[in-house]
């Protein structure tokens, strides 16, 4: 069983100013004239607090009960809505998920929770498969941002890969100047191979 806490939370009507700004663009800029609704949804998974330190936090730092709809683990979501979510790549940094984070720690007094977020997407309209396509290619930022999975997952825990070890030359010191040269061209230096030689020389 998942120990990860899932809460949706969503502006209501006449607070909802991004979602419309959102709306407005893909509208006139992508044209997408069939879009009738859009709803964004800000999207938190939670580890290491326990379901009272949540429902503590989920209504002064999670959201604002003024403002937000908030949805345990499942957003109610209409017919005809289309969905997807973009989260930040690992190792890019989280401004809304690491200010959570300190928040509740402040609050709990104890350990600081893991908390990963994710801004969901739901669009009502006559959308073809290239449009939707189109549609994410636009929100989405490769360079800090990629579609995220609908699914809930069942940790938080990132496992790190291994870099591969690194590449030992041998050698080098008494490579004659063609043995250099082959090196040179199959290693794409920035540097000259007059650079290279120096380096030779000086070890």
């Amino acid at each position: 069983m998942s120990d990860v806490i899932r809460v949706f939370v969503e502006k209501k009507p006449g607070f909802d100013v991004e979602a419309q700004h959102i709306k407005t663009d893909l509208v006139e800029n992508l044209g997408m004239d069939s879009i009738k609704e859009l709803k964004l949804i800000h999207r938190y998974d939670i580890s290491g607090l326990t379901s009272e330190e949540f429902a503590a936090a989920r209504g002064t730092i999670f959201s604002e009960p003024n403002v937000d709809n908030v949805y345990d683990e499942e957003y109610p979501l209409q017919p005809n809505f289309t969905v997807f979510a973009m989260e930040y790549l690992p190792g890019q940094y989280d401004q809304r998920a690491d200010s959570a984070a300190q928040c509740v720690q402040l609050l709990t007094q104890g350990e600081r929770p893991q908390v990963a977020t994710a801004r969901v997407v739901a669009i009502k309209g006559d959308l073809s498969v290239d449009e939707l396509n189109q549609i994410k290619s636009y929100l989405v930022n490769p360079v800090e941002s990629r579609l995220a999975s609908l699914v809930k997952p069942k940790t938080l825990d990132t496992a790190a890969e291994l870099p591969p070890d690194v590449v030992r030359v041998v050698g080098f010191i008494h490579w004659s100047e063609k043995e250099l040269l082959t090196y040179y061209q199959s290693m794409g230096f920035a540097m000259s191979f007059e650079d290279l030689i120096f380096c030779r020389d000086y070890f």
